[in-house]
């Protein structure tokens, strides 16, 4: 099955959620590279930017577009 993922923001549990739902909050700036995400895979909350399955979900933004 795939991994469900907890987040933890202000002091509270949310989730599960799954990576395209992640990705989704990431994409919208609500899950950041120091939310701190759990899942049954990890031993203990962790940043997301230090989970490999989740460090794409915050690469590098793209450059600008070139000029017209």
């Amino acid at each position: 099955p795939p991994a469900a993922w907890h987040l933890a923001v202000n002091g509270q549990t949310q989730g599960p959620f799954d990576l395209a739902g992640l990705a989704s909050a990431a994409a919208r700036g609500q899950v950041t590279p120091s939310t701190l995400v759990w899942s049954a895979a990890l031993s203990g909350w962790t940043p997301a930017g230090q989970v490999p399955a989740l460090a794409a979900l915050f690469g590098p933004p793209p450059p600008p577009p070139p000029p017209a």
